[in-house]
């Protein structure tokens, strides 16, 4: 298995990625220094022997184009804590945890990123303070989805629910009552796996 990346070189893996995948060649150290706004071909190349180390590309140095491609990045971000209790404010995060995001059900790897439950209110639906959920956004929510949820600015971690063309979120904790939004319910995600660090 190939050792963990760096935020930065996920994102090169995905460029890269992204370039073949649309039947392009691979991108020389240049192109790789004009997508990540680089000045200096020394930042790609570093990060280039980096990935070789690793194990997710080989190289042909006698070739602009001589990166293969050995595996597909499957980092994503770690975006902070969530409330599982009184929607607050998310904290902020910025590391990459690695999944296999399809044996989680997720379509789309972009609109993928993990949060670290912060409460007690989901622990109905087995989801306990300092779990870890893998949520997938821009995907419409069906009844009794987990979700992430942006509730008047501030985000939560609930049950979707609905009913008779009305919906609504729900704690699964009977000491927590379901929150009732002011002026503002927007859906960020919908929770694909929750993973309990042991």
């Amino acid at each position: 298995m190939p050792h963990p990346l760096t935020e930065i070189q996920v994102a090169i893996v995905r460029f890269i990625e992204e370039r073949l995948d649309a039947g392009a060649s691979a991108p020389t150290c240049r192109e790789i220094c004009d997508q990540f706004g680089w000045k200096s071909p020394k930042a790609a190349t570093d990060h280039l022997s980096a990935l070789e180390r690793k194990g997710y590309i080989a190289r042909d140095r006698k070739q602009a184009r001589g990166i293969r491609l050995l595996h597909r990045a499957s980092g994503i971000p770690m975006h902070g804590q969530i409330p599982a209790g009184p929607a607050a404010e998310a904290s902020p995060g910025s590391d990459q945890i690695e999944f296999h995001l399809e044996s989680f059900g997720v379509r789309d790897r972009k609109m993928a990123f993990a949060l670290t439950v912060k409460g007690d209110s989901m622990e109905g639906r087995h989801i306990f303070d300092g779990d870890l959920v893998l949520i997938e956004g821009s995907v419409e929510p069906e009844h009794r989805n987990v979700v992430a949820a942006l509730i008047d600015n501030e985000v939560t971690l609930k049950t979707f629910l609905r009913r008779d063309g009305e919906v609504w979120l729900h704690a699964e904790n009977p000491n927590h009552s379901d929150p009732i939004p002011g002026w503002g319910l927007q859906i960020q995600g919908v929770a694909r796996a929750v993973i309990r660090v042991l």
